[in-house]
């Protein structure tokens, strides 16, 4: 697995609250800032890894991490089976997506020196997403992972609103299936876009016609276009559907279930039952298909100009 060792990116953490410098101790991590509360008070480690969170302006709070070890507020299935299974339900082999992370690992490569890894900075990384495992399989590739909760995959804690990262000190970043679950998304393309070097590369998954998941973590969905337009600041390489009207069939259908029986359980034991319909995406027409996707991708190169309103109107890719 690529993850590298926070120590090799200490001189790059900045502080979230006021993004000056960080003074890395021992057992403790503070803001080289004496006016910043952080220089007093140190961020707080959590089974071994750092919580370099503003949690005045964050949805999770200090407490929650402290006394939960910072292990995530969100029900998951923890048994390997029951994960296997809920993985060939809900996300069958991702083609698409392990088609668009070979492409930005190779775009990567083109565009880094031979003498130097890129550096990829995964947003959300808490689980390894479908379709992206070849990022975590390559040698030469470093991946640096954070997330709002504590995994043994990810080498410190963060929110994506507030990247504890310098200006311009990672190659790529990928992020798939977190911009659903920020107050903020506009926020957070921001930070991606600061955080990137000169031309990095941004990978980005999320849902469009989804019901909620993730309880009260969930607050916004993307069309293809609104999603190209969230990255306007950056150059378009490809786009499009990542899961399509199937994917949102079986999503309705078990959420339908659920709300005429009162029960998870029936809408599980239907989304079962009805998983193969999404099987059925492949073979649906493009055009048609992004205007009722289930979700919707968007691989680009950080640029200088920003796409305008015009341009995100003539973007759309829609048969309508």
């Amino acid at each position: 697995m690529g993850l590298i060792d926070l120590k090799s990116c200490y001189e790059n953490l900045i502080c979230p609250r006021c993004s000056c410098s960080l003074h890395v101790e021992q057992s403790a991590i503070r803001c080289t800032s004496e006016t910043c509360p952080q220089a007093a008070n140190p961020f707080p480690i959590v089974q071994g890894v750092p919580a370099l969170i503003d949690f005045d302006d964050s949805v999770v709070s200090l407490e929650n991490v402290l006394s939960t070890s910072g292990s995530s507020l969100i029900r998951r299935a923890t048994h390997p089976r029951l994960r296997r299974l809920l993985r060939v339900i809900n996300s069958p082999r991702n083609r698409r997506s392990e088609a668009n992370t070979a492409q930005m690992l190779e775009l990567l490569r083109q565009q880094t020196s031979t003498s130097a890894k890129p550096l990829v900075l995964v947003i959300g990384g808490g689980t390894i997403g479908s379709g992206v495992e070849e990022l975590y399989a390559a040698d030469d590739i470093n991946t640096l992972a954070l997330d709002i909760y504590w995994s043994p995959i990810v080498q410190f804690l963060a929110d994506g609103q507030r990247i504890p990262l310098a200006d311009e000190s990672v190659d790529g970043v990928l992020i798939q299936a977190v911009l659903e679950h920020v107050l903020e998304p506009q926020t957070v393309v921001q930070e991606i876009h600061r955080v990137l070097r000169t031309a990095g590369i941004v990978y980005s998954e999320t849902p469009f016609l989804q019901q909620v998941h993730e309880g009260a973590y969930d607050f916004t969905r993307f069309s293809d276009s609104g999603h190209r337009y969230l990255f306007r600041d950056f150059e378009l390489i490809n786009s499009g559907t990542i899961a399509g009207p199937g994917t949102q069939l079986v999503w309705s259908i078990e959420h339908f279930t659920r709300s005429l029986f009162r029960s998870r359980t029936a809408g599980f034991i239907a989304r079962l039952s009805m998983f193969w319909l999404a099987r059925l995406d492949r073979f649906l027409d493009p055009e048609f298909s992004i205007d009722g996707a289930s979700g919707v991708y968007f691989l680009g190169r950080k640029s200088n100009s920003r796409m305008s309103k015009r341009a995100a109107i003539e973007y759309y890719q829609g048969a309508q």
